[in-house]
C-alpha cells in the first residue's frame, strides 16, 4: 500500500516459507523515508538459568515506549518463540487472536531439539493505541522433557515497530526486515544489505536483531555481531557475549531467552557512497535462534520506480496488436525526471511508430526509447499516460514471444525487482485460455478477482528466490472467475509439468511439487517456454487432487478429511520458468512464467589469500602488486553451497555478467587504511580503485577470471553485482533485481620489486672510469660520481609488475629498506674494495619505512674508503674508482621484496678518492690573495694513474669561517730574524667549489707582514687537502716604481 502523506511506502518481498527445518534468513519487507524502528519483548520465563530455568508463566505485559511525538506507525509485527515438538501459531495479543500466515510459520529442529516461532502483521493494534502496555499470552510451550533438563526451554514475545518521524530534517534511510529461523551453533550468518546509497554526510543508521535461546551463563563464547566488520556491543552487551538473555531496545536485563537489540550506526563503520553492507552473526557453543534482522541504512532521496506491461490483443502474424507500458511511483518522494523507458522488442516483431501523451519516443529498428516531459514531476502513488508500441508478428512467427521494458530515472531507486517489466506471449493458437488457475488462498465460489469478498489472487511468484517453497492452492476459474465444481469433495486426476522459458533449456536439475505429504519430482522441463503436449514426457503421472466441495479450490489443510494442504512448488535452479497443470481432459491451467532467481553471488578467491576480516597491514602476503590472480564467482541458491546451474545460459539479449568493485578494505574500527586513502578526502575514501581482469563465461553457474590484477598495494574489498546492460543504470536478473554478492577481502598486494636510482653529486669525468653499458639489461651505466666519504642521494620506488610506482607503498603498508652495496646491478658480489681495509656503506643504510611517501624513499648514503688522502703520506699509489650499485631488499621478516632481479635498475655511483689542491702562493702585504683551490681525484687517464681535476664538482663546499686552517708557527723568510704574518680569509669567501674550484680570498696581512704559513682544509671530510704554502715579502708592492736612468 502507499501513504502519501507520510511520504513513506512499503514494500511486500517474497515471503519467507513455512519450514519444518530452518529457514534461511532473507528478505521480508523493505521501506524508504524518514524511517526508524523500535520495539519492546517480554519472556514467559520467570527464573534465570541458575535458579528455575523451567519456570514459566502464562501471560506477560509488554510496554512500547520508543515512539516520537509526532511520528507515524507503518508497520508492527509481533514475533513469538517456544520449546517444543508441537508448534503453536496462534497466540493473544492485546486481546485479540492472532495466526501465523503459514508463510511465517517456523519451525527448526536441527540440534536435536524442537524449536518453533510465528509472526503476525499487529499494526492496526499498535498504530491505534501507540506506545501503550500490551499484553500477550496464549502460547504453548514444552517446558518439560527434554528441555528443562538442559537450560532449554523458550518461551517469550517480541514487538518490533517501525515508524516514520513525518520530519524531513531527519535521517533518509532505507530499512529492510528480514525474516527466517535459522540456528546459530558454532557457526555464523552473513547477511547483505544492498539496496541503499548512503549520502554525504552520512547522518545514521541502525542495526537491530530479534534472536532467541541466547544464554548469559555462556558468556564470553565468541558470540558476536559485526556490521562491516565492525563489533556491534554496549554496557548490556559486552563483546562476545551478544546474545545474554538482555535486551537493549527495552534495557531489560532480564529478557530470558530473549535477545532483542539495536545500535546506532554512524562514520566510520558506513561510509559515504557504499552501495552495500554486511553484517555477521556467529556464536560459539550457545545455541542462538535467529528469527530477525532490521537494518536501517542513511540513503540518498530514493523512490520506488514501477513499470508494468500488457499486450492489446493475441499476437497473430500479419495482424497488429500493441504493448501497452505504464510507469508509476510507489514513493516515498516524487521523481521529477526525465524518465525514460527503454524497450528492445523481439525480432519476429514488427514495431510501428510507439509513442504517448507527453512522451517522446524514438525507435532504432528494435529499440524503442522514451523520454517523459521533462518539466513534469511524476508525484508518489501516480501513474504516467501509457506508451503504446504497435507491433506485427511477421509472417512465420510461431511460439513463444517475450518482450521486456526497462524504466530508470535520476532518483535512486531502492527497490529494482519491479523496474522491469516482461510479457510472454504465445503466438496464435499455441495460446490458451486457463481453466485452472494456481491461488494464493482458497477462493469464494462466483467472486471475480478483486471482489471485496474474493479473499483469493492468482499467485505472484515473479520474482521468487530459488529453493525456496512456492504456495498455491489449485482454483477451478470460468472465464477467469474462481466457480465451484461441485457441492461434494470433488476427486481430479491431475499432471504437472514446468516449462523453461529463458533459459530455454533445463541444465538437469528437475523440480519438486508437494502434494501434501507425497513429494513429486517433476520430469526436466519443456523447452522454450511451450506448452508440453498431452502426451510428453515432461508431464508428470497422475495424482488425485481433491476440491472442496462448493469450493473453486482444492481443499485446506484444515480439512476433516485430513487431504488438505497447500500445494508447494521447489526449484533447485534458476531462470524464467512455468509451472502448468491439466486434468486428465487435458484442461490446462499455469502459472504465468516467473522468474527463479538467485539468493546471492558468492565471491571465491584463491586458498592463498591472506585478507582477513577486518583487514590489517600485518595479514598474511597474497600475491604482487599488477600479478593476475583468480577469483571465481558463484551464483548460489538459498541454503545450497552449490551454485545454480542454468545461471549464465540465459538468451543472448538477456545474458548475465558480473562486475567487481573494488574498494579499500575496511580496517578494526570501520576505518579505511590509511595508507591506502592518504591522497583521499574523507567522503572518498571508500570510492572505487581501479582493478583489472573479468570474469570468463558462466560454466554450471559458476565463472572464474584468472588474470585479476591491483596495480598498488595494500588489500581490498570486493562486491560483486550483475553487469547493467547497455542503456540501464544497474544491473537485473531476466528484470527481477540485481543481485549482489557479500563482500570478501583479497590481499594483501605486497611490491613486486624495488627500483634503486642512485645520483652522485658531480657528473662523471675522464679519469673517474664511469661504465657505459649502452642498452643491456639490466643497466650498468654510471653518469656519476661522488668521493668516498661523500654523501650521494638514494631514491627507493616501491614498483608493481607493470613498472608503476605503488603510492599505497607508506605508512603501515611500508617496510623497512636495507640498502647493500654490489660490484654491478643484479650482481652477486658485493662491494668491498680491499685496500688493505675493507670499504663500507655508511649513513643511512636502514631506510625507514617511514620515509616512504606516495612509494617513494628518498635518503643519502657514503661509501668510504679505508684509506683517505694524507697530506703528510709519501705513498704514490691511492684507491682507485670503483663502481658501488645500490640494492635495497626489505628487512627480514617482511615480504621478500628486493630490487634484484633480471631486469633490476639498481643505480651505481662511481666512488672515488678525493683531495683538495692548495697551491703554494706569494702575496703582498697590503693587498688580497686569492687561492685557486681545486676538487681532485685519483684515477686513470691514458692508462697513467694520478691526480685529476674534479671539474664536475660544483657540490662541494668548504665552511669558509671554520674550515681553512693556516700553520702555527709562522715560518721566517730566508735570511730574516722574525716572522710577523697573521693570515684571515676574507668575508667575501663563500667557499663553494664551482667547475672544481673554491677560490679562498685571503685579506691583506697588513704593511710590514713578512713569512710564510701553510694554508690547509679540515673540510669538507671527503676532500682532505694538501698544504700550500702562502709566502709574504719577497713579492713589491706595484705602487713601489722603478725610475728610468736614460731614455733614448
Amino acid at each position: 500500500m502507499t501513504m502519501r502523506a507520510l511520504v513513506t511506502f512499503v514494500l511486500l518481498f517474497a515471503l519467507a516459507p513455512w519450514a519444518a527445518a530452518d529457514t534461511p534468513i532473507t528478505l521480508f519487507k523493505s521501506y524508504a523515508g524518514y524511517v526508524n524502528f523500535t520495539g519492546t519483548q517480554e519472556t514467559l520465563r520467570s527464573r534465570s538459568n541458575d535458579k528455575n530455568p523451567c519456570a514459566m508463566l502464562n501471560s506477560v505485559t509488554m510496554t512500547l515506549s520508543g515512539i516520537p511525538s509526532g511520528a507515524t506507525v507503518l508497520a508492527a509485527y509481533l514475533y513469538w518463540a517456544g520449546s517444543g515438538s508441537t508448534p503453536d501459531y496462534t497466540v493473544t495479543f492485546d486481546g485479540v487472536s492472532f495466526t501465523a500466515p503459514t508463510s511465517r510459520q517456523y519451525a527448526s529442529s536441527t540440534v536435536g531439539y524442537n524449536y518453533f516461532a510465528g509472526a503476525a502483521d499487529v499494526t492496526t493494534r499498535v498504530r491505534s493505541r501507540g506506545n501503550n502496555t500490551y499484553t500477550a499470552s496464549g502460547l504453548d510451550v514444552n517446558n518439560g522433557a527434554p528441555f528443562c533438563a538442559v537450560q532449554g526451554v523458550l518461551g517469550g514475545f517480541q514487538l518490533l515497530v517501525i515508524y516514520t518521524t513525518n520530519n524531513s530534517k531527519d535521517t533518509f534511510r532505507v530499512l529492510n526486515v528480514y525474516e527466517g529461523f535459522q540456528y546459530i551453533r558454532n557457526s555464523r550468518v552473513e547477511l547483505t544489505l544492498a539496496n541503499f546509497l548512503t549520502p554525504s554526510p552520512v547522518g545514521t543508521g541502525r542495526v537491530g536483531h530479534i534472536t532467541w535461546e541466547g544464554d548469559a551463563t555462556l558468556g564470553q563464547d565468541g558470540e558476536n555481531l559485526a556490521f562491516n566488520s565492525v563489533p556491534m556491543a554496549d554496557s548490556l552487551n559486552p563483546a562476545g557475549n551478544q546474545f545474554n538473555s538482555i535486551s537493549n531496545i527495552n534495557n531489560d536485563q532480564s529478557s530470558y531467552g530473549i535477545d532483542f537489540d539495536a545500535y546506532t550506526i554512524a562514520e566510520p563503520t558506513i561510509n559515504s557512497g557504499q552501495r552495500s553492507a554486511k553484517t555477521v552473526y556467529e556464536s560459539g557453543s550457545d545455541l542462538v535462534l535467529m528469527n530477525a534482522e532490521i537494518i536501517a541504512a542513511p540513503n540518498v532521496p530514493a523512490t520506488d520506480r514501477a513499470i508494468a506491461m500488457t499486450v492489446d490483443g493475441a499476437l497473430i502474424e500479419s495482424t497488429t496488436t500493441s504493448y501497452r507500458i505504464i510507469v508509476s511511483n510507489n514513493g516515498p518522494l516524487p521523481e521529477p525526471g526525465p524518465i525514460v523507458v527503454n524497450d528492445l522488442l523481439p525480432a519476429s516483431l514488427i514495431v510501428g511508430t510507439p509513442g504517448g501523451t507527453g512522451w517522446t519516443c524514438t525507435k532504432d529498428g528494435q529499440k524503442v526509447s522514451c523520454t517523459y516531459d521533462r518539466s513534469l514531476t511524476l508525484a508518489v502513488g501516480a501513474s504516467l499516460p501509457p506508451i503504446v508500441i504497435p507491433v506485427t508478428p511477421v509472417r512465420g512467427a510461431s511460439g513463444l514471444i517475450s518482450n521486456s521494458a526497462t524504466v530508470g530515472g535520476p532518483l535512486f531507486d531502492y527497490y529494482d525487482a519491479n523496474n522491469t517489466a516482461t510479457v510472454s506471449v504465445r503466438t496464435g493458437a499455441a495460446d490458451f485460455m486457463p481453466v485452472f488457475m494456481f491461488t494464493d488462498a482458497v477462493c469464494a465460489h462466483n467472486k471475480p478477482f478483486g471482489d471485496p469478498e474474493q479473499p483469493c489472487n492468482p499467485v505472484s511468484f515473479d520474482p521468487s528466490l530459488a529453493n525456496t517453497d512456492l504456495r498455491m492452492y489449485i482454483s477451478y476459474v470460468v472465464k477467469n472467475v474462481p466457480t465451484a465444481m461441485s457441492n461434494a469433495d470433488l476427486t481430479l486426476p491431475m499432471k504437472f509439468a514446468l516449462s523453461c522459458h529463458n533459459p530455454t533449456a533445463n541444465a538437469g536439475v528437475r523440480a519438486t511439487y508437494n502434494i501434501r505429504a507425497t513429494t513429486l519430482t517433476l520430469p526436466l522441463c519443456e523447452s522454450s517456454g511451450a506448452i508440453p503436449v498431452q502426451t510428453s514426457g515432461t508431464w508428470s503421472a497422475l495424482n488425485n487432487i481433491v476440491f472442496g466441495a462448493n469450493s473453486p479450490s482444492t481443499i485446506p489443510p484444515t480439512h476433516p478429511s485430513g487431504l488438505g494442504g497447500e500445494f508447494l512448488l521447489r526449484y533447485q535452479d534458476v531462470g524464467r520458468v512455468e509451472l502448468f497443470v491439466s486434468d486428465k481432459d487435458a484442461r490446462l491451467g499455469s502459472t504465468g512464467s516467473f522468474v527463479s532467481r538467485p539468493e546471492k553471488l558468492v565471491l571465491l578467491p584463491s586458498s592463498m589469500n591472506g585478507a582477513k576480516t577486518p583487514a590489517s597491514a600485518g595479514d598474511a602476503a597474497y600475491v604482487a602488486a599488477g600479478a593476475p590472480f583468480q577469483l571465481s564467482v558463484q551464483a548460489r541458491m538459498v541454503g545450497l553451497a552449490t551454485p545454480a546451474p542454468n545461471f549464465g545460459r540465459e538468451t543472448e539479449d538477456q545474458r548475465v555478467t558480473v562486475q567487481l568493485v573494488a574498494t579499500p578494505a575496511k580496517i578494526a574500527g570501520g576505518g579505511a587504511m590509511p595508507a591506502m586513502v592518504a591522497d583521499r578526502i574523507r567522503d572518498d575514501y571508500f570510492k572505487p580503485v581501479d582493478l583489472r581482469g573479468a570474469f570468463d563465461p558462466f560454466v554450471g553457474g559458476a565463472a572464474t577470471g584468472s588474470s585479476f590484477a591491483y596495480d598498488d598495494v595494500g588489500i581490498l574489498q570486493l562486491d560483486a553485482a550483475l553487469t547493467p546492460r547497455a542503456g540501464e543504470k544497474e544491473g537485473s536478473y531476466l528484470g527481477s533485481g540485481n543481485v549482489y554478492a557479500a563482500s570478501v577481502n583479497v590481499g594483501r598486494f605486497f611490491p613486486d620489486h624495488f627500483d634503486v636510482a642512485v645520483t652522485g653529486p658531480m657528473g662523471c669525468v675522464d679519469g673517474a672510469g664511469c661504465p657505459d653499458s649502452g642498452t643491456a639489461v639490466p643497466s650498468q651505466t654510471i653518469k656519476t660520481m661522488a668521493y668516498s666519504r661523500q654523501p650521494f642521494a638514494v631514491k627507493v620506488s616501491a614498483m608493481g609488475v607493470a613498472n608503476n610506482v605503488l603510492r599505497n607503498y607508506r605508512l603501515e603498508l611500508a617496510h623497512n629498506v636495507t640498502l647493500s652495496p654490489y660490484k654491478a646491478a643484479n650482481g652477486g658480489s658485493t662491494q668491498a674494495q680491499n685496500l688493505p681495509a675493507t670499504s663500507t656503506l655508511n649513513g643511512t643504510k636502514i631506510l625507514a619505512a617511514a620515509a616512504f611517501e606516495a612509494g617513494v624513499g628518498n635518503t643519502s648514503v657514503q661509501y668510504d674508503f679505508p684509506t683517505v688522502f694524507s697530506a703528510s703520506s709519501t705513498s704514490s699509489s691511492w684507491p682507485l674508482p670503483v663502481s658501488v650499485y645500490l640494492r635495497a631488499s626489505e628487512s627480514l621478516d617482511d615480504d621478500g621484496v628486493t630490487s634484484k632481479r633480471a631486469a633490476a635498475v639498481e643505480g651505481g655511483v662511481r666512488v672515488v678518492l678525493g683531495r683538495a689542491y692548495i697551491p703554494s702562493k706569494q702575496g703582498a702585504a697590503d693587498q688580497s690573495l686569492s687561492v685557486p683551490v681545486k676538487a681532485q681525484f685519483y684515477g686513470t687517464f691514458n692508462t697513467f694513474n694520478g691526480w685529476y681535476d674534479s671539474t664536475a664538482d660544483s657540490a662541494s663546499k668548504i665552511n669558509a669561517a671554520t674550515q681553512i686552517k693556516f700553520s702555527d708557527p709562522c715560518t721566517n723568510l730566508v735570511g730574516a730574524t722574525s716572522c710577523n704574518l697573521t693570515l684571515k680569509v676574507d668575508a667575501a669567501t663563500t667557499g663553494a667549489y664551482t667547475a672544481g674550484i673554491s677560490t679562498v680570498k685571503l685579506a691583506a696581512p697588513g704593511t710590514g707582514s713578512n713569512g710564510s704559513r701553510e694554508m690547509y682544509t679540515e673540510g669538507p671530510p671527503w676532500l682532505p687537502s694538501t698544504r700550500g704554502v702562502m709566502t709574504y715579502g719577497t713579492v713589491r708592492s706595484p705602487t713601489i716604481y722603478t725610475y728610468i736612468r736614460e731614455m733614448y
